[in-house]
């Protein structure tokens, strides 16, 4: 929503985005404007793009389930539940395949702080080098970590992303994040 600038907006004193609140906008205050060449928007899972490296950068804050849904469009389902593990495993497979060699990848994970073990919590995928990994602290509970990783290589067939150790500090954000100490 924030992409477009419509929709309610995240300010407790506004009811709605402003008309320049959106990545244009943005862009147009820093004077970029000449760098934006425009955003996609779509459910990367959806496979609505040719399977061809296409971008040089992905950046993305995707829904994490606590002020926006976390949903799948699909065929059969028109907007199913998705899993945050499962969003963020479909992101990188979806980067491995779009993102061109040297491209990166960049995006918000909420964890549980708790829970979190390090790297063997982030998702991960052999074409990718992790290069960043920096922590926003929200609460002594839960905070959202900046991963910024690397393409390195093409993506073999058959190759799907995976999280080592466990996922539970972002695979159950949602509901961690509600429940009572």
């Amino acid at each position: 929503k924030a992409l477009h600038g419509w929709g309610k907006s995240t300010k407790a004193t506004e009811t709605a985005y402003q008309e320049n609140q959106n990545i244009a906008g943005n862009m147009e205050s820093y004077s970029l404007s000449n760098r934006y060449l425009g955003c996609y928007s779509s459910d990367f899972s959806s496979g609505l793009l040719r399977n061809t490296p296409l971008f040089d950068v992905i950046l993305t804050d995707p829904p994490y389930g606590i002020r926006e849904a976390s949903l799948k469009v699909n065929k059969d389902i028109k907007n199913s539940q998705f899993s945050l593990s499962e969003q963020f495993l479909e992101l990188l497979n979806f980067a491995a395949t779009h993102l061109v060699i040297g491209g990166r990848l960049a995006y918000w994970l909420p964890i549980i702080r708790d829970l979190y073990q390090g790297e063997v919590s982030l998702p991960q995928h052999p074409a990718f080098k992790l290069i960043h990994n920096c922590e926003q602290v929200f609460s002594r509970k839960s905070s959202r970590r900046l991963v910024v990783m690397l393409k390195t290589r093409e993506r073999n067939e058959g190759e799907n992303s995976f999280v080592v150790g466990d996922s539970s500090s972002h695979g159950q954000y949602r509901h961690l994040y509600f429940a009572k100490n």
